[in-house]
């Protein structure tokens, strides 16, 4: 599967209640994870906040309902994962380490929340894969189990984003 982008993924409608309840409202739970790309030669600094919305077949969050106008979108016959990122910004753009999202063909979504100088990278081995950026209510389609990365942002106060994995 190529990699491409859809812009304006969401109905503005839609898209504003997500964006309200993750990042305008202030009690979305995001919870920090000590490691991006579970690789053993990250840079301390290396580590993000996450929701956990839907994993292992069952869903963790009482906020799963709101996430169903994205899965609407999608032609899915088995969710695999639903999960909320939140990259804190840097001084400089952080670039983690590439990783795979799980080790067979499937297919992912990256819906940015917010527009921002961060980005994800695309079949990276040597970091100079395809970058795409963040830009608000546009969704990166893509097989995560290419090696891929994550970036941290400079220019705001993060970089959100919704990605799910599916078959």
């Amino acid at each position: 599967m190529k990699p491409y982008t859809v812009k304006n993924f969401l109905n503005k409608q839609d898209f504003k209640k997500l964006e309200n309840l993750i990042i305008t409202e202030s009690s979305f739970p995001l919870f920090f994870q000590p490691y991006v790309s579970d690789v053993k030669k990250e840079r301390k600094t290396d580590c993000y906040f996450t929701h956990l919305v839907y994993h292992n077949n069952k869903i963790n969050s009482s906020y799963f309902e709101n996430f169903k106008v994205i899965l609407d979108k999608l032609n899915i016959k088995k969710l695999i994962r639903i999960k909320v990122n939140y990259y804190y910004p840097t001084n400089k753009i952080n670039i983690h380490y590439p990783h795979t999202d799980y080790d067979y063909s499937h297919k992912g979504c990256i819906l940015s929340l917010n527009t921002c100088d961060g980005f994800t990278i695309i079949e990276n081995n040597t970091l100079k894969g395809l970058r795409i950026k963040s830009i608000k209510n546009s969704a990166l389609m893509f097989d995560p189990s290419i090696p891929h990365s994550s970036t941290t942002c400079t220019n705001c106060k993060g970089r959100f984003n919704i990605n799910i994995n599916y078959l």
